[in-house]
């Protein structure tokens, strides 16, 4: 294939592959295709739906035979697109179309017949023999992204190829009026199509005559697309959006109308300014800003609660409590073998996934936290009669310690419950049974209770009952059975180990395991390891509490390696592992909280483990690559590398640590060189993909790209690499700047032009602007909302390759409030858009993962980041559980993915921690974006002991009458250049008068007050008349 990739370079545009357009006949797209190296064959740039082959060749036909017609494989036919509407919701964002690398070629069941020099191939119904269980599937078609004829005996020269589609060609004239006349000359170029004409009716205006494919599938890639150049301008326009109107470009002062269409520019634009609403950008902007009061009650209701992680800090060993009170293990049994542990050698005992059940409602009166932050859940339930409650959290076997260090993570954990049943009757008594079932992979097992008190599934010790108080309960095949008396209570505590015990040491230290000891020592432990951190103060409780209980998430999920210190940052506590960009999220969260020396142990498995793992793509080498982690890497997403290599050198800033940075230098290093060396593979190209990586997996999507998130992420790891390494005098600093700068102009050289091909697209102020395609060979959207929204065009502006202040910028923003996020296919659907668009918009179906806020905030759009931030958080958050889920899916208000899912909580943690302090180059903004309502009087907000670049800080505001004031206490070990304080006053009034520590001080900007740097401890006192 890499001989291959080397030959799809330059679009063959050649009307000589076969007969002219003529209208109604089908769609000829050889044209339209790359040729293989030999000329054997077709490569399309999208899949096209083939319906008719024809090869013709230079001498004597071969026998056809002796012919076969081979065709590049996908996940078609079993994963195929309607073909009457465009397929919405969330689970379409992860089918595949397919790409040119993985695949694979299959022979066509075709009938062949020679005619003259020429040999034409219909295709046979694909489960006739190619796909017989599709019993309901007859299609006369192929879909594919790639045609190649072989044969038996040696291919004689081919002449050309056709290729027909069910596309028909059609004649069709546009109009395309412009501002003021062109000086330069106008020149027009269609794919999928035909300009035969380009006529001036007029000095300002020109006519374009051409053949355009026509076709009812909405998902077709027949569309034809005119690219029209004007000097260094260009734009392209799908002529199927006509349909929807003048395509008015005022940025290019050009509008294209269709041909019966007689208005001028002027007229154009004028109808549209009369007509056309404002884009949701701006709507937002002139909104009063979003609330989190808002925000949450503007949600759905969240329609069944979450499943809530137990386990300890660092830990492997993890039980999924659920809202009945049962609980499910040995969910990951695949990571506890690869890095095999004192464990390991017990799964074998039972197998996979092992499920206590307890008889009780989905429903629960109640559920709640210890303290809102503490992973030891109480849950309490009201059935016939009756109150039972349960109280649940893991412990080492051994015994929490609450002022121990971090457990050895393959420490044998235990899940302790108590159960406390009421009878709360003032007159009768009543018979209260909680049943006992346990299952595992090879299904239910029958328990049985011994004079000891340990339950025993056949031969394996599986837990342990031990009654509490005066009234013992029974045990009656399988249940617990108390008779009580109007109002009596009684409890009982199960203590279920994670793997079975087998030594009499074992079983003892069960015995002696203490529910009201150990749950005291274990709420005192994360008490103690929670206040280490980052304090987040908000007038908000549900915001506190969770960015509080996140801590504790981050800490269960970044698993130690058994016998080492070093941890693997699983991004969710039972099926994910350690997906590198995720996890890296985590880690930058850590270093935010002041968890400098768990982020390091993070950081230390990719160093440890690095090159030892390649990535899914066409790369040369895994040399140098930061992916492995001792068979804890998940995902094969390519931008993993370059997050990881960013995170290290983030790490370095935030702890400014250069022991730390010298020995993290040779991975840096190694990590930076393997992204030269595999662009340099791609330094030859011709097309739009030269100089970028090549080609390889997206996020949660395999199809192999040169994907624009993962260029742009690898970018900003050589980026952060240079700088690191400048900052120690490494003599491969300079190489690696010039490398770093080199490749930002590779992406957006490559970006830029492919958005010059790609069609415009509408906005709802009636304009139309460019359209950046997730990777450059694609002429538009992608296909579903991972890889059009999640992973489009916005990660330019996140990671800064584009000036997020330009207003290319601003077209992507705009692009994506008013067309992706809310939208059929690449985000949620509203039933009643005008009435919810506001509090349900600015975020993906993955609602914390894409990093939208960011972009907002480094242009200090504040009302749009609020929006964006606040309901990301409201549509995902569970406050019993104080946690969030990865995705609201099918439909606000649902719960889907792993849990705790860590990496997307910290970004939502990140956002919160910005709202108060963020960096900006040698800067630190202080209250950027605090919501006006937290600052009017009686109110206090604010961070303690953040983690800056600078070192850490605290910051409190406090509102008064007419009055805020800001205690800060700025970082003193290396300080910004300044800090600038930022006061939004309640109603927007600008700052009128400001002392510092009680001495006027004039230095304003707006709404803020720029301070030294090294000012330290200061109070700033901002006052209205």
């Amino acid at each position: 294939m890499a001989a291959a990739s080397v030959l799809l370079c330059i679009l063959a545009n050649n009307m000589g592959s076969g007969p002219a357009p003529r209208s109604g006949e089908p769609v000829n797209v050889a044209p339209f295709a790359i040729p293989l190296p030999d000329g054997a064959g077709l490569v399309w740039e999208d899949p096209r739906e083939i319906h008719r082959v024809v090869v013709r060749f230079a001498g004597p036909v071969p026998p056809p035979n002796g012919l076969h017609l081979e065709y590049w494989g996908s996940r078609w036919p079993e994963q195929r697109l309607p073909k009457d509407r465009e397929p919405g919701g969330g689970d379409v964002g992860w089918w595949e179309l397919g790409n040119w690398y993985n695949g694979g070629w299959r022979r066509a069941d075709v009938v062949a017949e020679a005619d003259g020099q020429s040999v034409t191939f219909t295709f046979r119904p694909a489960n006739r023999t190619e796909f017989p269980r599709l019993t309901d599937f007859p299609a006369t078609y192929r879909y594919t992204l790639k045609l190649r004829l072989t044969s038996d005996e040696p291919l004689p020269p081919i002449d050309g190829w056709e290729a027909y589609t069910d596309s028909t060609w059609e004649q069709r004239a546009v109009r395309i009026c412009w501002r003021n006349a062109p000086r330069a000359s106008v020149t027009a170029e269609a794919f999928n199509g035909y300009v035969t004409a380009v006529q001036k009716p007029s000095a300002s205006s020109r006519r374009l005559v051409f053949w355009a494919a026509s076709n009812r599938d909405p998902n077709t890639f027949d569309r034809t697309l005119v690219t029209v150049r004007r000097g260094r301008d260009a734009f392209t326009f799908s002529v199927a959006d006509l349909s929807k109107g003048p395509i008015y470009l005022p940025h290019l002062g050009v509008a294209v109308l269709a041909d019966q269409d007689a208005r001028s520019y002027a007229q154009v634009q004028a109808d549209a300014q009369r007509h056309q609403g404002a884009s949701l950008y701006d709507r937002v902007a002139a909104m009063p800003e979003q609330t989190w009061t808002a925000a949450w009650e503007g949600m759905p209701p969240k329609k069944s609660l979450i499943h809530i992680p137990l386990g300890a800090d660092g830990g492997r060993q993890r039980f999924r409590l659920d809202a009945n009170g049962g609980f499910t293990f040995r969910t990951n049994d695949r990571l506890l073998v690869a890095c095999p542990g004192r464990e390991t050698s017990r799964l074998a005992f039972e197998k996979p996934e092992v499920r206590f059940d307890f008889g009780l409602p989905d429903g629960p009166a109640s559920r709640t936290i210890a303290d809102g932050c503490i992973p030891m859940v109480d849950t309490a339930w009201e059935r016939d009669g009756l109150r039972i409650a349960q109280t649940a959290f893991v412990t080492p076997l051994e015994g929490a310690q609450p002022d121990g260090g971090v457990p050895p993570s393959d420490a044998f954990a235990v899940l302790m419950a108590r159960f406390t049943v009421t009878n709360p009757s003032a007159e009768a008594s009543k018979r209260v049974t909680i049943p006992i079932s346990y299952r595992d992979g090879d299904g239910a097992h029958p328990l049985h209770l011994d004079a000891d008190g340990f339950l025993w599934a056949g031969d394996r010790l599986r837990g342990m009952l031990q009654a509490e108080g005066s009234t013992a309960p029974k045990w009656d095949d399988g249940q617990i059975v108390w008779q009580l008396a109007p109002g009596q209570q009684a409890s009982m505590v199960l203590k279920i180990p994670y793997v079975v015990l087998t030594q009499e040491s074992e079983r003892s230290a069960l015995r002696l395991l203490d529910f009201s000891r150990e749950a005291e020592a274990v709420r005192a432990y994360w008490r103690h390891r929670l206040d280490e951190g980052m304090r987040l103060i908000t007038p908000e409780p549900m915001l506190n509490e969770f960015h509080r209980a996140h801590a504790g998430h981050l800490l269960i999920n970044c698993e130690r390696e058994p016998g080492a210190t070093n941890r693997f940052a699983r991004v969710g506590s039972f099926y994910y592992a350690a997906y590198g960009n995720e996890s890296c999220m985590m880690v930058v969260d850590l270093d935010r909280r002041g968890y400098h020396k768990e982020a390091e142990e993070c950081l230390e498995s990719w160093l440890k483990y690095q090159g030892t793992v390649g990535l899914p793509g066409d790369f040369s080498a895994k040399d140098g690559v930061l992916y492995g982690a001792h068979g804890y890497e998940d995902g094969g997403y390519n931008q993993h590398h370059g997050w990881i290599l960013w995170c290290l050198v983030e790490h370095y800033r935030f702890t400014r640590n250069r022991d730390w940075l010298r020995h993290a230098s040779p991975g840096i290093l190694a990590a930076a060189d393997w992204i030269v060396q595999q662009r340099a593979r791609t330094a030859g190209r011709t097309d739009l993909g030269r100089s970028l990586l090549p080609a390889g997996s997206l996020e949660d999507i395999g199809d192999w790209w040169p994907w624009l998130s993962t260029n742009c992420y690898t970018w900003r790891g050589l980026d952060a690499a240079a700088w690191a390494l400048a900052q120690i005098g490494h003599p491969q600093a300079t190489r690696l700047r010039k490398e770093a700068d080199d490749y930002r102009q590779a992406i957006l050289r490559a970006f830029r032009a492919a958005a010059a091909r790609s069609p415009v697209v509408a906005l709802r102020d009636g304009t139309w602007v460019p359209h950046f395609p997730s990777h450059p060979y694609r002429r538009g959207r992608s296909f579903g909302w991972i890889c059009e929204t999640l992973e489009g065009a916005l990660h330019l502006l996140i990671t800064r390759a584009l000036d997020p202040k330009s207003q290319e910028a601003v077209w992507i923003l705009k692009d994506y409030e008013d067309n992706l996020y809310l939208s059929n296919q690449y985000g949620y659907t509203l039933d009643e858009f005008d009435k919810y668009w506001f509090g349900r918009g600015g975020m993906s179906m993955q609602a914390c993962l894409l990093l939208d806020a960011e972009p907002y905030l480094y242009r200090d759009d504040v009302k749009q980041a609020l929006r964006a931030i606040f309901n990301a958080i409201a549509v995902g958050y569970f406050p019993d559980a104080r946690m969030l889920t990865e995705h609201a899916l099918p439909e606000m208000g649902d719960w889907r993915g792993d849990h705790y899912k860590t990496s997307d909580e910290a970004n939502a943690a990140g956002w919160l921690r910005y709202l108060f302090v963020r960096e900006e180059g040698d800067n630190l903004l202080v209250g950027q974006a605090i919501p006006r309502t937290w600052l009017t009087g009686g109110k206090t907000c604010g961070v303690e002991r953040a983690s800056t670049y600078f070192g850490p800080m605290s910051v409190v505001y406090s509102g008064g009458r007419n009055t805020i004031t800001a205690r800060l206490e700025g970082p003193r070990r290396n300080p910004p250049r300044t800090i600038r304080l930022r006061f939004r006053e309640p109603s927007g009034r600008p700052l009128e008068r400001v002392t510092v520590n009680g001495e006027p001080w004039s230095r304003i900007e707006g709404e803020w007050v720029i301070l030294p740097g090294d000012i330290g401890k200061a109070e700033v006192v901002a006052s209205w008349r």
